[in-house]
């Protein structure tokens, strides 16, 4: 026979991180305990959500197509849909990231997105200005 134990709370339910939540936290911060996984980490963070600004300012200039053929139909069907779906995937890939890796590995392939995320915005906004 189970008995339910009476709870601190009125809702029975615990305002702390529990099991998988707080591994998941525990280990997300040991990943951005050194500075340069922290600096990596911001700066894949901004230069996604600057990849989503400028992709989606191209697009509504009607000048550029999506270039990714993953993307591109998607884009053109439900934009915003397709925007959060790809910053989605982005915060995955940086929770694996962070979460998987370890040591000099984690901060090569943090080094590696950060580099990766700024050089796509980067040429989008000199494809707006006409550079490219």
């Amino acid at each position: 026979m189970v008995i339910a134990r009476p709870s601190s709370n009125r809702a029975g339910v615990s305002r702390r991180p529990r099991g998988v939540t707080r591994r998941l936290v525990a280990a997300v911060q040991l990943g951005l305990e050194g500075a340069w996984n922290r600096w990596l980490a911001a700066i894949y963070v901004v230069g996604q959500v600057f990849d989503v600004f400028t992709t989606h300012v191209a697009l509504a200039s009607g000048r550029f197509q999506e270039a990714n053929p993953l993307f591109g139909p998607a884009l053109q069907s439900h934009e915003a849909v397709a925007l959060l779906v790809k910053l989605g995937l982005a915060a995955l890939v940086l929770l694996a990231t962070l979460t998987k890796l370890t040591g000099l590995r984690r901060t090569a392939v943090l080094g590696v997105l950060a580099f990766i995320t700024i050089e796509a915005p980067a040429l989008n906004l000199l494809r707006l200005v006409g550079v490219l």
